[in-house]
C-alpha cells in the first residue's frame, strides 16, 4: 500500500476518534496490510498521547479562527501533519503538506486546500 493510502486511511480514523473516541478502527482498516496497519497504530498513539500539545500547536497558528471553528475534517488533516511533522518524521515536510492539501481537495470544501496550506506553511515554514 502507498503512503498516500495509507495517509487516507490514518485521516479516516481520526476525523472517525472526533465523533467517537472509542470507535474501532478495524472497519477503516479492514483492507490495510502491515505496514499500514504499523503507520496508522503510530498515528494513533501519537494522537492519543500528544492531543493537548497538538491542539495547542493547531491553535496557536490559526488566524481569525478558533479551534472550535474549524471543520473537523479541516482539524483531521491538520491533526494528522502535526504528527507526522511532530512525531513521525519519516517524510519530507513538503511531501506530507502537499498530501494534506490533496486530501482537503477530496474531501472538504473548496477553500480547505488554501487554508491547510496556509496553516501548516506557518506552522513550518
Amino acid at each position: 500500500m502507498k503512503r498516500t493510502e495509507m495517509r487516507e486511511l490514518a485521516f479516516k480514523t481520526i476525523y472517525s476518534k472526533f465523533f467517537n473516541p472509542d470507535a474501532d478502527e478495524n472497519d477503516v482498516l479492514e483492507n490495510a496490510d502491515s505496514e499500514c496497519l504499523q503507520f496508522v497504530n503510530t498515528v494513533l498513539t501519537n494522537f492519543a498521547e500528544h492531543y493537548q500539545e497538538i491542539n495547542a500547536k493547531i491553535s496557536a497558528n490559526l488566524k481569525g479562527y478558533t479551534i472550535e471553528r474549524l471543520y473537523k475534517i479541516d482539524l483531521s488533516i491538520l491533526t494528522l501533519a502535526v504528527i507526522e511533522l511532530d512525531y513521525v518524521k519519516q517524510n519530507p515536510k513538503q511531501v506530507v503538506i502537499n498530501e494534506c492539501v490533496e486530501l482537503a481537495k477530496k474531501y472538504s470544501t473548496d477553500k480547505s486546500p488554501k487554508f491547510i496550506n496556509g496553516v501548516l506553511a506557518t506552522m513550518y515554514n
